[in-house]
């Protein structure tokens, strides 16, 4: 996952076969965006009347088939506002993004196919076939997703953006 912040600022994200994550580390110099990524999954208990409650738990044991919520917190620890914040997240090795489920308030999402040599809007993204011949990309061919956030983070302040893949 990379961050930058007008000066690049690099952050790690590990996911190991059971998706237990370690927590992003800056490079030598994290600057004034400081990023934290969490990886979760959904539990649902049912009471004694029968209601069902949905929580979030850490993900440190995953099955294939089942969901996995990564979300990226990012705060400002610095005194002048966070301009040009940008998070990329690689989609985490024997995963697949699960569509429609990266957002973020005041974020612009885009995703990439070549390991994040380029972006674009899920609907413009192709994939060249070994034949030579194009096709739209799907989610199975996204290889990282990119979390631009639009305005300035003001300092003390965090957001955050998040994703779900399913693990193979």
């Amino acid at each position: 996952m990379t961050i930058t912040k007008k000066g690049m600022i690099a952050a790690g994200l590990t996911a190991l076969l059971l998706l237990s994550t370690t927590a992003a580390r800056a490079n030598q110099d994290p600057g004034p965006i400081q990023l934290t990524s969490i990886a979760e999954v959904e539990s649902v208990t049912t009471d004694e009347s029968g209601k069902q409650t949905v929580k979030r738990i850490p993900a440190t044991k995953v099955v294939p088939g089942k969901d996995v919520i990564y979300t990226l917190v990012f705060e400002n620890t610095g005194t002048l506002p966070g301009n040009d914040i940008v998070i990329q997240n690689p989609i985490p090795e024997h995963t697949v993004y699960k569509v429609d489920t990266a957002a973020g308030s005041d974020t612009e999402i885009s995703y990439s196919v070549d390991g994040g040599k380029h972006f674009a809007s899920a609907n413009a993204l192709m994939v060249t076939e070994a034949d030579g011949s194009t096709r739209q990309a799907t989610a199975a061919d996204y290889t990282t997703i990119r979390f631009e956030y639009t305005r300035p983070l003001p300092p003390g302040e965090k957001s955050s953006v998040e994703f779900r893949v399913v693990l193979r």
